[in-house]
């Protein structure tokens, strides 16, 4: 009796696979006003997210999705604006097709961009914001300038930090600091100190600060 049980729930999951397999992509696309806004929140936990500075005039979300469940939650406060994905449990089956998160910001916002979440990734293309504050766990970080005027503070417990300044003498005072990874630093640095845990120094005229924190992931600053 035990085994025809078994032989039923094992049916019933390969259908239940395979029907989560046959789902066909879909994109579910949202804009909103930045009006009055200085602070937007990313709450991404395990989804990768891509955010993009772009010429916009509203704040443009765009998800990628392999099933007809729920998507973006946009909440609106007085100054902020806060994103999240709304949370399914038939996504915990679908290996490799978790949803991916795209946030198009105006390059005209100059608040600050924080991003919050657990295992997924983030990355982010041709930034040029004001403040961009990154707490994640052990997925890895990139973030890359085409116009470097930021605040960046970056903390991950085991996830890789790699950010690309794309300029040989930013304006930036930088604090690398991990218990057992790697630093690797792309630029000539003033003050410059170095240990095994931390890595300091200076370049240009310091008017931003870059702090970049793991515990045991590695870290590059080019």
């Amino acid at each position: 009796m035990r085994k025809i049980g078994l032989i039923i729930f094992v049916i019933l999951l390969i259908n239940f696979l395979s029907a989560c397999m046959s789902e066909k992509e879909k994109e579910d696309l949202q804009k909103t006003s930045l009006k009055d806004i200085d602070t937007i929140l990313i709450d991404f936990g395990s989804t990768n997210v891509n955010i993009v500075s772009a010429e916009i005039n509203q704040l443009e979300l765009s998800m990628l999705l392999h099933d007809d469940g729920p998507s973006i939650a946009i909440d609106k406060e007085k100054h902020k604006v806060t994103i999240q994905q709304k949370k399914e449990l038939i996504r915990l089956f679908k290996i490799g097709k978790k949803p991916q998160l795209e946030v198009r910001i105006p390059i005209e916002f100059t608040g600050k961009i924080i991003l919050d979440g657990s295992s997924g990734d983030v990355f982010g293309e041709n930034l040029q914001t004001h403040n961009i504050r990154v707490d994640g766990s052990s997925g890895k970080v990139e973030l890359g300038f085409s116009q470097f005027k930021s605040n960046i503070n970056v903390k991950t417990t085991s996830g890789n930090i790699n950010i690309y300044l794309n300029e040989d003498e930013p304006d930036a005072r930088i604090h690398l600091k991990s218990s057992s990874g790697r630093h690797a630093v792309g630029l000539a640095l003033e003050n410059f100190q170095q240990s095994r845990k931390e890595t300091r120094g200076t370049t240009g005229n310091a008017n931003y600060e870059i702090m970049l924190e793991t515990s045991s992931g590695n870290i590059s600053i080019n």
